[in-house]
């Protein structure tokens, strides 16, 4: 019995010339119409030719199928919600503001998941098909590291696997908060917001409770 051959998701080679960046974005913003139009499902690379009027060599070039398009978008996706990180910090001083803080930095994650076009559809993409599940899980990885960094510097007496593994567990609820704002428009999304930074800062508060009782 053959085993399935998964497709290659991988870029076949780099726009390192204007003409070729330009026929990528215009392949991507094809890609993120297309999206938005039919679905990651019906979505294919016949499709995105004809609407970014280019030739399948051409798309070839660049991205074998539409896992690798899919995939290219998603990665630049988490990287813009992943730079959000660089301008939130977790400060010691700062604990009773922490919900306010975690609020703050689930707004901006939808914020740029707005602005990005076809954001919604893309995170659905990257969750539901299965070749494309490690960009979501290496971004979570990501965050959860960051995230965890900042404790430890704070409260360097924790024990790390603890402050990883509640980490990992916060970041996978924040992700799919922001999942759920898009996938049920008609909920209230500063409710949610407003209950999940309460349950995410309980996660780190919880950790700071058993330091405080382990003395």
């Amino acid at each position: 019995m053959t085993q399935a051959t998964s497709p290659q998701t991988t870029r076949r080679s780099a726009a390192r010339q204007k003409r070729s960046r330009e026929t990528v974005e215009l392949i991507l913003s094809a890609a993120a119409d297309l999206l938005e139009e039919v679905g990651f499902e019906q979505l294919s690379t016949n499709l995105i030719c004809k609407h970014a009027r280019l030739t399948p060599p051409a798309l070839y070039r660049y991205f074998p199928n539409k896992y690798a398009v899919l995939k290219e978008m998603g990665e630049r996706l988490m990287a813009r919600q992943n730079a959000l990180l660089q301008d939130w910090t977790l400060a010691a001083e700062d604990l009773d503001q922490l919900e306010v803080q975690i609020a703050r930095l689930l707004e901006d994650t939808i914020r740029v998941t707005r602005e990005t076009q076809a954001g919604g559809w893309i995170m659905r993409s990257l969750h539901a098909t299965p070749i494309l599940s490690d960009v979501r899980r290496q971004s979570h990885r990501i965050v959860s590291q960051a995230l965890s960094e900042q404790v430890l510097a704070n409260w360097p007496a924790l024990d790390p696997a603890q402050v990883a593994l509640a980490n990992r567990l916060g970041v996978e609820t924040g992700y799919a908060l922001v999942e759920m704002v898009f996938d049920e428009p008609d909920l209230d999304q500063a409710e949610l917001i407003q209950r999940a930074a309460s349950m995410l800062g309980h996660n780190i508060r919880t950790l700071l409770i058993a330091r405080s009782d382990a003395r």
